[in-house]
């Protein structure tokens, strides 16, 4: 783990798990990462930190995102699912595979009502959009965020504004689609 630490890698919890878990002589090795590690790592320009896999799951998730046009992440609260898309789909417009990001979710939880919420309509469901901005300001500086999104570059937006709309060259994420009704789904 020392001679890791002198390489200057950034490690964590998870890392020093698998380094405890490792024979000896298999520990240095097991984490160098070789190329094909590295390109787990999500390389984003003004991140407040590198971004990268936490777990298996979450590799294997980030290489189905690069790999495929659509996936589908299941999992429990709190494992990364919007987290590790939002910052592939920061790196697909970074390096110009996608011209815009559009972030949908849906905008009210079962039984409730925007219409008697106080405010305008961007008031009302920026709450339910919270969780997505965070993500983005984790990943971007928070200047660039507003100005992509005053450019239409990234778009966050509630799942009752999406029908009809053209997504060509876009990165799509539909969070909490769990959420969403039959109708929301047509």
């Amino acid at each position: 783990m020392i001679r890791y630490a002198r390489m200057r890698r950034q490690f964590d919890a998870v890392d020093v798990q698998r380094f405890l878990k490792m024979a000896p002589d298999q520990a240095f090795e097991e984490l160098s990462y070789d190329e094909n590690e590295r390109q787990s790592e999500v390389a984003l320009a003004g991140a407040k930190r590198p971004i990268r896999p936490k777990s298996p799951g979450q590799d294997q998730y980030l290489g189905a995102i690069r790999t495929n046009d659509i996936v589908v992440g299941i999992g429990p609260a709190g494992t990364g699912k919007t987290y590790v898309a939002v910052a592939a789909a920061v790196e697909a417009l970074n390096r110009n595979r996608v011209r815009r990001i559009i972030l949908t979710r849906p905008a009210v939880e079962a039984g409730e009502a925007l219409g008697f919420l106080p405010g305008d309509m961007q008031e009302k469901v920026d709450p339910y959009l919270r969780p997505l901005y965070d993500a983005l300001e984790d990943m971007m500086p928070a200047e660039r965020v507003r100005k992509a999104i005053g450019d239409a570059v990234i778009e966050v937006a509630p799942l009752a504004y999406m029908r009809g709309r053209t997504l060509s060259d876009a990165f799509l994420i539909f969070d909490e689609a769990q959420n969403a009704t039959t109708a929301q789904m047509k």
